[in-house]
């Protein structure tokens, strides 16, 4: 199998050292360069060609999510971001990012995203590292849900909305956190705000500005955003429009 061929890309020498430690173990992954700004990024991407990117967000020269956007769409590597600042993160994925890693990020957060990114680009997944079940707390007790169970979650405030069939259970925390501990097999964001069980989508119905609606197989529906929606026509096999 070759390996998966990594470029690092920050302004800070301690953080491209941690991702070097974080990936010095790990077999299938060959380190092929570094870059401390964005013109040096981009010339890298140019002439390595790298399969998977962990791209710093603020770079001396240029915002690194400018990055993404000035490379042709078929040739853009996987980038997983790296950001000291959680306030960028919409921008992030609107910019079809893998993931989003704030700093300081331990190596257990870190290794969720290698995986993500080698199932990714394997075209295989580990159901092992993904979230099987949710621990959601209700009054006195706290309840299992397992995640085939659930339709899709959502954001309502500091909460996120776990929505299964006509139950909805809230639970803390990030909805990028949350997207990178479950199977991509399995869900996909649909917006910014919105993530959904790929099984539960009966329909799109497009919108005049490029959004869509997601009509649901139970009669819900969600507002996909137009920039996630090529991503998840080519996941449901739809061509686009």
């Amino acid at each position: 199998m070759k390996p998966i061929r990594a470029l690092i890309v920050d302004d800070v020498p301690l953080a491209r050292e941690r991702v070097r430690e974080y990936l010095k173990d790990e077999s299938d992954i060959e380190i092929v360069g570094e870059a401390a700004n964005g013109a040096d990024a981009l010339r890298l991407i140019a002439s390595l060609a790298p399969d998977l990117v962990f791209l710093d967000v603020q770079l001396p020269d240029f915002d690194g999510l400018q990055i993404a956007k000035r490379l042709p769409e078929g040739k853009r590597p996987v980038i997983v971001y790296l950001t000291a600042h959680d306030d960028r993160a919409i921008q992030a994925f609107e910019v079809h990012a893998l993931d989003y890693l704030l700093k300081p990020f331990d190596r257990e957060r870190f290794a969720r995203a290698l995986n993500r990114a080698r199932a990714q680009l394997r075209g295989t997944a580990a159901p092992a590292d993904y979230l099987r079940r949710l621990a959601v707390k209700e009054k006195d007790r706290t309840d299992v849900v397992d995640t085939a169970s659930v339709d899709y979650i959502d954001v309502a405030g500091h909460y996120l909305c776990v929505h299964v069939g006509k139950s909805v259970h809230l639970i803390r925390g990030s909805l990028s956190d949350l997207e990178a501990r479950l199977d991509p097999a399995r869900f996909a964001r649909v917006h910014r705000s919105a993530i959904v069980q790929l099984d539960r989508v009966k329909a799109l119905a497009p919108r005049r500005n490029g959004d869509c609606d997601l009509l649901l197989k139970d009669g819900g529906k969600l507002l996909m955003s137009r920039t996630y929606a090529d991503n998840l026509r080519a996941r449901l096999g739809l061509s686009a429009p």
